[in-house]
């Protein structure tokens, strides 16, 4: 490269360094300073060398430029990006008139703040003006005012630079001094590598849990403003956060006002939201990149000779060493990345031991149910159906919370529970109109130890997790705005973190849009239909059912449950649920006789619907809301 031609790349350096350009790169108040110390009278030499500029400022400071504003040097103290590099940049315009006006020479006019650009197009350094309007511009006097054009009534013009707006002068004030550089032809500014390049490689430089978590945040809405100058600028308008991607491809080098790992979030965030915006859809590429599914050479013959070693010697002549096969198997697939094949194979193993033991627990049906599922599983390992169903049927290890910035939740109600094996529990549901989801918090203890205990009553009445004078019971019959809350994939809420939580006034249910998970009458649910999981058991479906009004609540002595029959709008009747457990027998009783039921008119019931009946967790009327297990 010779000096013509790096005179050439430093012109166009300049003609790119609008205001908002220099701005995002360093900040509006260093850009300030220099704009004002240039203007006190701060001047620049120019020498032009084969690789560099080296601009000598009158105050003695020695700056070394390239066609980058990335790659520069200072004889200032300064680490990153300073005042006399801005100044040798803003200034240039200035030397390259005094050059070019001694020999004659044309030039292109540029505003005092930078060049009007519009549409990736830098007007006026694609090529010369007519000469005409070359010499008129040359002639003008810098102390002449700016002439409006005559449809203004006004004395004020608006005049777009870069990306903000800035206002004309009064008719009778002088207009900012104009700046020149050489006229250059200049190649369009080109930001198609946003689009054209693959994600794997747009990607590559960043860790993979930052670009998990921005395709996670995916899932939610975000409206999006693209303006496009002297850079591609996204702004992501829900979370007030701006990304300037420049001509140079690298998403590492976009700017975003926010530093360190969240502003990597930020800029990859905006990267997917912009593919998407244009039609790309990442999502497979970017599970392949996340979730490699790749099953260990010989991992799949071994796992497919236990379980026919399993099915032809049947149980009455099996070997004990075959269930401590099995745990090697779960071994080997943990070591291989294969989690859910692991947990088939500790299933396995543990079903067993049961066996082995003449345990009451065993079941030869779930035993039949965890072989087929891993034969399955194999067979679908082996077969191409695409990186975003492989890493789905590879799993997780654990679950990965992520941080979504802005999270409005309709509280539905709160179950206690208790498992076989003494876990004892309350899980709290959330609606999420913006993305139609259901979310939890979950409350858990085991109350296997000798003294351990798990209040329902007491934990429902602990102060929540994210406010501290907001307790649980309260926020289970509220609306909840979060903000920075950590989510999962499967729309559990975490306790850590330090998000904001606002709670404001909740809308009445009747009002409220539910989406998917409302059935408007009780032939919506769809009972008699098979939900059927190809990895794993029946899946418990939740509604919120819309129903009239309850006709009859009757205990059944011999299911041990309660049951209530609501009728819907139409006439058609719902048999509920509630079976007996000594922690909730008071609410059974109180329901039975006709206490905590809702009021004349319609309501409606959050429930978990099961294979073998409608377990209701909650009425919701109005403003109001009763959790039958806790309220009652």
């Amino acid at each position: 490269m010779g000096a013509t031609e790096m005179k050439m790349r430093f012109g166009r350096l300049v003609a790119l360094c609008t205001e908002d350009y220099l701005i995002r790169h360093a900040n509006k108040g260093l850009y300030n300073r220099a704009v004002k110390d240039r203007d006190k009278g701060i001047t620049a030499e120019y020498v032009f060398a084969d690789a560099e500029v080296v601009c000598t400022l009158s105050d003695g400071i020695v700056c070394r430029l390239t066609d980058s504003i990335e790659r520069f040097s200072c004889s200032c103290p300064a680490d990153n990006l300073c005042k006399h590099v801005l100044i040798a940049i803003l200034d240039y315009g200035r030397a390259a008139e005094a050059e070019e006006g001694s020999t004659g020479g044309n030039g292109v006019a540029l505003e005092e703040e930078g060049v009007v650009a519009e549409s990736g197009k830098i007007r006026g350094t694609r090529g010369r003006l007519p000469s005409g309007e070359e010499e008129r511009q040359a002639g003008d006097s810098v102390s002449e005012p700016r002439s409006e054009p005559e449809s203004k009534s006004g004395s004020e013009s608006e005049l777009k630079a870069g990306s903000g707006t800035g206002s004309g002068a009064d008719s009778g004030a002088a207009a900012p001094r104009a700046r020149r550089v050489p006229a250059v032809d200049l190649p369009p500014l080109d930001f198609g590598w946003l689009l054209e390049w693959p994600i794997e490689e747009l990607v590559a430089s960043f860790n993979a849990g930052r670009v998990e978590e921005a395709a996670f945040r995916l899932r939610y809405n975000e409206e999006l403003e693209i303006r496009e100058d002297s850079l591609l600028v996204v702004r992501l308008v829900r979370s007030g956060i701006e990304v300037a991607f420049t001509d140079t491809p690298g998403v590492a080098r976009a700017l975003c006002a926010v530093p360190g790992p969240d502003g990597d979030l930020y800029k990859l965030e905006a990267l997917l939201r912009y593919r998407s915006s244009r039609g790309l859809d990442d999502r497979d590429a970017l599970a392949a990149k996340l979730s490699p599914a790749i099953l260990p050479p010989g991992l799949s013959g071994e796992f497919r000779e236990s379980i026919n070693a399993l099915l032809s010697n049947g149980l009455a002549r099996l070997p004990r060493s075959l269930g401590a096969r099995f745990e090697l198997l779960a071994i080997a697939a943990r070591s291989g990345g294969l989690p859910n094949l692991e947990r088939e194979a500790r299933g396995i193993h543990g079903e067993l031991e049961l066996f082995f033991e003449r345990h009451v627990r065993f079941s030869s049906h779930a035993l039949l149910g965890r072989l087929s599922r891993t034969s399955l599983m194999l067979d679908a390992l082996e077969q191409d159906i695409g990186p975003a169903r492989q890493a789905q049927l590879v799993g997780r290890f654990r679950s990965k919370y992520y941080t979504v910035p802005r999270l409005d939740l309709y509280a539905l109600g709160a179950e206690p529970w208790e498992t076989r094996s003494s876990y004892r529990g309350i899980t709290y549901y959330f609606y999420c109109a913006e993305d139609d989801g259901l979310y939890t918090y979950t409350q858990a203890r085991p109350a296997y130890y000798e003294g351990a205990e798990f209040s329902f009553a007491g934990h429902y009445a602990e102060r929540s997790p994210w406010k501290p004078d907001l307790t649980l019971r309260t926020a289970s019959s509220s609306m909840l705005s979060f903000r920075a809350v950590k989510v999962s994939a499967e729309g559990r809420l975490s306790s850590g973190g330090s998000p904001a939580l606002s709670v404001p006034p909740r809308p009445p249910v009747e009002g409220f849009r539910f989406g998917g998970l409302l059935a408007e009458r009780f032939a919506d649910l769809e009972l008699g239909r098979s939900f059927i999981r190809l990895f794993g058991g029946p899946p418990r479906r939740m509604k919120l059912i819309r129903a009239a009004t309850i006709e009859s609540c009757v205990y059944d002595g011999s299911a041990q449950a309660l049951k209530l029959t609501a009728v819907d709008v139409a006439g058609e009747r719902l048999e509920l649920l509630v079976p007996y457990h000594a922690d909730w027998s008071t609410a059974i009783n109180r329901l039975e006789a006709g206490r905590g039921l809702p009021a004349a008119g319609e309501f409606y019931i959050f429930a978990s619907i099961a294979a073998d009946g409608v377990y209701p967790i909650s009425f919701l009327q109005g403003s109001g809301q009763t959790s039958l297990k806790l309220d009652l």
